[in-house]
């Protein structure tokens, strides 16, 4: 989160948004062997790029688009859909601003974000893209818009590091 927070600002306006896209571009293997351009949307590139930019590659796979992003969490089993979850910090949030309705929101994804901590009843967010710029989102928990969570390992991290 500190890492994305260095972000906070950059935009589309003036090009300083291109830096993110950059450093998602540069990394190999290239998720799904896509360039992203200057007009595509960046929400997904930027949580890929700020994985990237703190070696959390494997554990935060890479996309560009939401919804590959989600099935890419969902194949390493660390997807979470239920409406009463409560996400932790460095968890990523995942939207479906065209939902409608009550009950769990199982719609097209089509925004995403890192979770920066949650204190009720809401979560805030740090996002790319958003009104095409780095910035924060303040959302309610179990808002109709909130797809779901992708909630990486990051145990793991501390576990593999004491046994070196």
């Amino acid at each position: 989160m500190e890492t994305a927070e260095q972000y906070l600002g950059y935009n589309e306006a003036d090009g300083s948004h291109k830096a993110i896209l950059n450093i998602y571009n540069s990394h190999e293997p290239l998720a799904v062997g896509y360039v992203v351009q200057d007009t595509d949307s960046w929400c997904s590139t930027f949580v890929s790029a700020m994985a990237i930019e703190c070696g959390l590659t494997d554990i935060i796979p890479t996309e560009c688009g939401c919804e590959r992003h989600i099935g890419l969490f969902q194949k390493i089993g660390r997807w979470e859909e239920d409406d009463g979850a409560v996400p932790l910090p460095g968890d990523l949030i995942f939207y479906d601003w065209d939902a409608k309705g009550f009950g769990d929101c199982t719609g097209w994804s089509d925004h995403v974000g890192i979770v920066v901590g949650t204190k009720w009843p809401f979560v805030k967010v740090i996002e790319g893209n958003k009104d095409d710029a780095v910035g924060y989102r303040y959302i309610l928990l179990n808002d109709m818009h909130i797809r779901g969570y992708a909630m990486p390992d990051y145990a793991s991290l501390a576990n593999s590091s004491d046994q070196s």
